[in-house]
């Protein structure tokens, strides 16, 4: 992919969770079906992972030796998560604004970075793309899959 490519992709992914968390019914916020995240927990997420990894880009570009990424037991992960506080107006609005912060951080993203080594703290040496897929892409069409099951099976409730 290209780096605008990217930009593309993280532009419709965030539209579509936005719109998708906006028409989310607030009464069902807190619906947790077994082993999943509730709404809540999704949109405080939301809130929370877009800016780690924008800094962490921006960490990536100050020093391309540095280790990056994280793995699930991250402290402001499992904080954002575990009590999500807000109603869903105020989380999706907290969402929207990490996930500007995170697409200004791929506004600076090159074509040639695209392919740069990276050294990812779970995964060892990795190119950016990786990086990219995985953090970014695959993890909001992630979490966009879970919003749309999330109602789904409030509707079928």
């Amino acid at each position: 992919m290209t780096a605008d490519e990217v930009r593309e992709l993280n532009a419709r992914l965030d539209e579509e969770l936005l719109a998708e968390a906006s028409a989310a019914d607030p009464a069902a916020l807190h619906f947790t079906p077994e082993g999943e995240w509730s709404l809540a927990q999704v949109l405080a997420h939301l809130g929370e992972f877009p800016r780690f990894f924008a800094t962490e880009l921006a960490r990536w570009r100050e020093d391309p030796d540095t280790v990056i990424g994280r793995t699930h037991e991250h402290p402001a992960r499992l904080a954002a998560v575990e009590d999500p506080s807000g109603q869903r107006d105020e989380l999706v609005a907290a969402a929207r604004d990490s996930l500007a912060i995170l697409a200004g951080a791929l506004d600076r993203v090159t074509d040639a970075d695209i392919g740069a080594p990276t050294q990812n703290v779970k995964y060892g040496p990795e190119p950016l793309s990786a990086f990219l897929d995985r953090y970014v892409i695959a993890h909001k069409a992630g979490h966009l899959d879970q919003i749309r099951a999330l109602h789904q099976a409030t509707v079928k409730g």
